[in-house]
């Protein structure tokens, strides 16, 4: 998969299929409407569900060249809140920029017991890769492609989580400090 190049459905469709979600991975076009005036997000689409990780995967369309990541998050929030949905694969595409973002966002929702879902949420987090001509690709490659398939929502979730990327470029570069040094590691590196 080329991260470099500008968005393409039916493309980051079959990458989905083939590569990153597990087999059960179902594409669809559903266009959705929110039930709020989004500030940012505009031309909702859901594009696929993953049944055995409960996680619809959407496209949205935003107007901004400069990517509001805490406005078009919030807008997400609200828009997973409404379908009841606590987790989201979404693809964020700009009309202004041929770069785009592909995000895990997670929620917590508040539910009353015997009712609806209340549009109460916490605890959201994004992650999100930055994607397009104009960015540097070594990490979604390298969490994204080279790791294969993901069995269950924690490995996605981890493939995501700056935390992993961060533990394992640090340990990249202790190695390469202690080469350089002439030293040996506990683990034998």
């Amino acid at each position: 998969m080329d991260f470099t190049q500008p968005y393409d459905r039916a493309r980051y469709i079959s990458f989905l299929k083939t590569y990153l979600l597990p087999e059960d991975f179902a594409d669809s076009e559903e266009t959705i409407t929110p039930s709020f005036q989004p500030q940012f997000i505009r031309n909702v689409v859901k594009i696929g569900e993953v049944p055995s990780l409960d996680l619809p995967v959407y496209e949205a369309e935003h107007p901004s060249e400069n990517d509001p990541r805490v406005s078009l998050s919030r807008d997400v929030f609200r828009l997973m809140a409404q379908y009841g949905k606590k987790r989201a694969l979404v693809l964020l595409v700009s009309n202004n920029s041929l770069n785009f973002r592909l995000s895990l966002i997670t929620i917590d929702l508040k539910w009353e017991k015997g009712k609806k879902i209340q549009k109460e949420y916490s605890n959201p987090r994004r992650y999100s890769f930055f994607l397009g001509p104009d960015t540097k690709t070594h990490t979604p490659e390298e969490y994204l492609v080279k790791q294969g398939r993901v069995k269950d929502f924690e490995a996605l979730k981890n493939r995501f989580s700056i935390e992993v990327v961060n533990k394992e470029f640090y340990t990249q570069i202790a190695v390469l400090f202690t080469q350089l040094a002439g030293g040996k590691r506990e683990d034998g590196r």
